[in-house]
């Protein structure tokens, strides 16, 4: 199966081709919970270190969002043609609202595969994250249906590793890779690890390439 973008109310939406028509699923980003964000585990992985941060697997947005809301500035790279055109329509609808154009403004998006475009998105910022489709559980609650959607969209991201290996080979001094607790660490070993409730957060830093104070 494959997916289909179409217009949901006025939004731009996407669905499985075996769904019915104006069944599509749209991004709301204005749903995203941005309050107290100071404790957030994504934002605490980030860390306080200066400079922007490039989220090298946009997805849904929901990341670049938070990173934004929390006063990032943020280059999400998204390949999926489908995807990034559903994302840049929510992004739009929120620099449209007065409530959210603020954080939106935070936000760049970009139409290309990471693993090529680091090399031009990353010089200069803080650090990257890697957010690459989780493994399948052997058993596990179904997922919400716009993480199905994504996942019919973008399959097992068998490239993740190689997506990993052009991240750390930027000058960013920070790779943050983004995990189901189950999995298996996607390069080596992490310096420090981040834990929330549903995922954990590695972390790779290169003191060599951090500001000097």
């Amino acid at each position: 199966m494959g997916v289909i973008l179409e217009t949901v109310d006025g939004r731009l939406a996407m669905r499985s081709d075996a769904d019915a028509p104006g069944s599509g699923v749209s991004i709301d980003l204005g749903s995203i919970d941005v309050r107290a964000l100071g404790g957030h585990p994504l934002v605490r992985a980030v860390g306080k270190g200066a400079g922007s941060v490039v989220d090298a697997t946009a997805g849904l947005g929901g990341d670049a969002w938070i990173l934004a809301a929390s006063g990032r500035t943020v280059v999400a790279i998204e390949r999926h043609p489908a995807i990034h055109a559903i994302l840049a329509d929510a992004l739009e609808c929120a620099r449209a609202t007065p409530t959210l154009a603020h954080i939106a403004a935070r936000i760049t998006l970009v139409h290309a595969d990471a693993r090529g475009a680091l090399a031009e998105e990353a010089p200069g910022v803080w650090s990257i994250l890697v957010d690459p489709m989780f493994p399948p559980k052997a058993k596990s609650a179904l997922a919400p249906r716009d993480i199905r959607l994504v996942k019919e969209a973008v399959g097992e991201d068998p490239d993740a590793a190689q997506l990993l290996a052009q991240a750390l080979a930027t000058s960013a001094p920070r790779i943050i890779v983004k995990r189901p607790h189950e999995a298996p660490p996607l390069g080596g070993e992490p310096h420090h690890v981040i834990e929330s409730r549903l995922v954990r957060y590695d972390i790779y830093d290169r003191p060599e390439l951090m500001p000097r104070p």
